[in-house]
């Protein structure tokens, strides 16, 4: 059972191998996985053809959760419990509070990266750079899965968050190589994202998912290779 629910979207139903999903055009593909802290959803309102993509930005965080309820694990199981995305307000509410959830965890931050495409004169395909980020980001998930170990029901675990959306308008977020970069990057994002109608598409994804679950520091680092120590 997905944490997220279900979705929806303007465009119809569909299928996807992945769970349930709801039909949208190419390129991107609303979809859900059962059991697993993955989802991507198209906003459900003021999406037309003729639309173009301005950024594609991706964050990422990684700390070590000593208590998991007081820890970014806990405060992401938070916000999926009570998230609602069969709307744009609950979907734009979903990326904003993942955002609050990420800056209120910094007491345990170890490392971060971000990643930004914007339109420009040698840049317009900002969708298909959105799609690579995504199916990139989503490829590391499903590899670090198969490396984490199980144990007793909340055990201190390291963890990454990230954080992949698509914007109307938005501005390359800063390179990370500290503690402060890595906050003004979460702030800028979350104020790209807090704009009315400038959100388009998301991915959250985090590993480890299952309380039982717990990931090794050196499996963070060899399946998250571009993380920056802050």
């Amino acid at each position: 059972f997905s944490p997220f629910g279900f979705g929806f979207s303007p465009f119809g139903y569909g299928f996807s191998p992945f769970g349930f999903g709801f039909g949208v055009p190419a390129p991107l593909l609303l979809l859900f996985l059962g059991g697993a802290a993955l989802t991507s959803f198209r906003s459900a309102r003021g999406i037309e053809a003729s639309d173009k993509a301005g950024a594609a930005l991706c964050l990422q965080v990684a700390c070590y959760c000593d208590d998991r309820n007081d820890s970014l694990y806990g405060r992401l199981q938070s916000v999926a419990r009570s998230a609602e995305t069969q709307s744009y307000e609950g979907l734009q509410r979903l990326c904003s509070d993942s955002c609050l959830a990420m800056l209120r965890s910094s007491k345990d931050w170890l490392a971060g990266r971000t990643e930004s495409t914007t339109a420009g004169l040698l840049t317009n395909d900002v969708e298909t750079s959105y799609n690579r980020l995504v199916v990139q980001e989503r490829s590391k998930w499903e590899s670090e899965q198969g490396a984490l170990t199980r144990s007793a029901p909340g055990q201190p675990t390291y963890m990454v968050a990230t954080l992949v959306v698509l914007l109307r308008q938005g501005s390359e977020l800063p390179s990370v190589s500290t503690a402060a970069d890595l906050r003004e990057a979460i702030s800028a994002l979350a104020a790209d994202v807090s704009v009315e109608d400038n959100l388009l598409a998301a991915e959250l994804l985090w590993t480890p998912e299952d309380g039982n679950d717990v990931m090794e520091r050196d499996d963070l680092f060899l399946n998250f290779p571009e993380l920056v120590n802050v």
